[in-house]
């Protein structure tokens, strides 16, 4: 996907009205946190969730591969980098207490999101905690477009992996699960009927 698709999507977001406000997910999520500490936000988009985070004290680094929505929301305790998840993480080992990616992992071939799983795990503390939210195979696009390997299509010009929960567990089995299922819901698509997406919430092991 190129930067120009990210620029157009995170535009028409940014005119709705729901963009304003944290997501369902981010308020699940913090629930489970720590009472502080350092959070990296994958694929940050607008920020919103960011913002969140960093409104209830959190030291925030959001990274986007289009970062130009997020520019506006650094300040002492909330950084901005521009990260392509296909690449490693140009962070530390042991760096965050917590990594936070709300839409941003299912866009990868097995091989790349398998990488982005183990960069994560690399980058989080001992204990550190892992939220991830994802399309789910209960989506109603699910096994349409062009096939490019299981799970994983090409639709409308867009590459799109859906999870179910057994690959969630798999992705992430170097974590322990505090939260995992697929009763994930979002502003938007919840005015589609889709109520199904994979949640994930768990603890570095």
């Amino acid at each position: 996907m190129t930067d120009n698709f990210w620029t157009k999507l995170h535009n028409s977001y940014s005119q709705t009205n729901w963009i304003a406000k944290p997501s369902l997910f981010a308020e699940t999520t913090k629930d489970y946190l720590p009472a502080e500490g350092k959070l990296l936000e994958l694929g940050a988009g607008l920020g919103q969730d960011s913002a969140y985070f960093n409104g209830l004290g959190y030291s925030i680094t959001a990274t986007d591969l289009n970062t130009d929505h997020l520019k506006e929301l650094a300040d002492g305790n909330f950084t901005v980098e521009q990260v392509d998840l296909r690449n490693h993480l140009p962070f530390s080992d042991k760096s965050f207490d917590i990594v936070y990616a709300h839409l941003s992992l299912h866009y990868f071939e097995k091989r790349i999101t398998t990488q982005i799983f183990d960069e994560i795990y690399r980058v989080l503390k001992p204990e550190g905690i892992f939220a991830f939210f994802t399309n789910s195979t209960q989506d109603p696009e699910y096994n349409t477009g062009t096939k490019i390997e299981p799970d994983f299509f090409e639709i409308n010009g867009i590459s799109k992996r859906y999870l179910s929960i057994d690959a969630a567990k798999e992705f992430a089995h170097k974590f322990e699960p505090l939260l995992l299922d697929n009763k994930g819901e979002t502003y938007k698509d919840s005015a589609k009927g889709v109520h199904n997406l994979i949640r994930f919430i768990g603890k570095k092991i």
